[in-house]
């Protein structure tokens, strides 16, 4: 009996220590990067950025997989149940990691307690745009479109999604009424917005941008608290007399629970290097994005926590169509 007890404390031991070793070894092959949308999207183009700058950091390839649907539902709870150990990492977003019990009712996943939280990396602005058709120029003219004609113009994205969130809170504080049509994700909600099936969109930067340049989409107001520095002369809503709860969305990088600290400790040493990168940072610019400095792994489980509490109270109060 003694033997025994002594044979499993030894496996124990051994698992253990094989366990710190390979922490310490981390990473010997390469990294993937798990991301909830369809390619082209705003999700997928920060990712491929991150991506790239965490595979000089660590040292080995970061391999983006695009698992898509339901607002990164399906990606987050697909990476909850991988192996705990550095080499599956998720693209954290609000509309699965905040905002998604509120939506849902029910969830695959606890969206603290199934996660280990590594660092916020970055923030986009969005943009309120309109096809060219809209006879608008300013915020103040779309409230006064969009009030004679309630429920007539469409708006498009991906149900919890800043590009949702954003027109429901615009209708909400502006006294207006869109109808709202949902995608799966990627680039198709700008394509009908620049055909006319969707007459105005709120979407990050980096996505339309090239279109409000060239005409195709126009561009009324920056939605969020401060100005482009490329599109510098395009005002923010509360500039242009609109109200709207910021809905630019953040990007942070989880694992599923129980991340060795070691693994935790590197990747997050990596991403603290990015910030400070000056190449990676200009990268940031150019798609619409500025970098979270100071972010730490307590910092942004606490953040989450904060945030999860917020919208699942918000939908419960409002009975909004998140509270389903």
């Amino acid at each position: 009996m003694k033997m025994s007890k002594m044979l499993l404390m030894a496996v124990a031991l051994a698992a253990s220590t094989t366990a710190v070793l390979a922490a310490d070894d981390y990473p010997s092959k390469p990294v993937k990067l798990v991301v909830g949308f369809p390619p082209g999207g705003p999700t997928d183009i920060i990712a491929r950025v991150i991506g790239q700058s965490l595979s000089a950091e660590l040292g080995k390839p970061v391999i983006i997989e695009n698992q898509g649907g339901a607002g990164g539902v399906i990606a987050a709870a697909s990476v909850v149940k991988a192996k705990p150990d550095g080499y599956t990492l998720l693209v954290s977003v609000e509309s699965a990691q905040t905002r998604a019990l509120a939506m849902n009712g029910n969830l695959a996943y606890d969206q603290v307690k199934d996660f280990t939280f590594i660092r916020k990396v970055a923030r986009q602005r969005s943009l309120i745009v309109a096809h060219p058709g809209v006879p608008v120029s300013d915020v103040k003219g779309l409230i006064a479109y969009l009030k004679a004609r309630p429920s007539e113009v469409n708006t498009g994205g991906t149900f919890g999604t800043s590009s949702h969130i954003g027109g429901m809170f615009f209708d909400m504080l502006n006294d207006t009424k869109m109808t709202f049509i949902n995608y799966p994700g990627g680039a198709q909600p700008i394509i009908d917005t620049i055909a006319g099936t969707v007459q105005v969109g709120f979407f990050t930067e980096a996505t339309v941008a090239q279109h409000v340049k060239s005409g195709k989409l126009k561009a009324l107001a920056i939605a969020g608290s401060e100005r482009s520095p490329g599109l510098p002369d395009l005002p923010t809503v509360e500039e242009s007399g609109g109200k709207l709860r910021d809905p630019s969305p953040w990007f942070g990088i989880v694992g599923p629970a129980a991340l060795p600290p070691a693994v935790v400790k590197k990747v997050g040493d990596a991403l603290d290097a990015m910030m400070q990168n000056k190449e990676f940072v200009a990268q940031l610019e150019k798609i619409g994005a500025s970098p979270i400095r100071g972010s730490t792994a307590d910092k942004f489980a606490k953040e989450v926590g904060e945030e999860v509490d917020f919208w699942n109270k918000w939908a419960k109060e409002n009975k909004t169509p998140l509270a389903r």
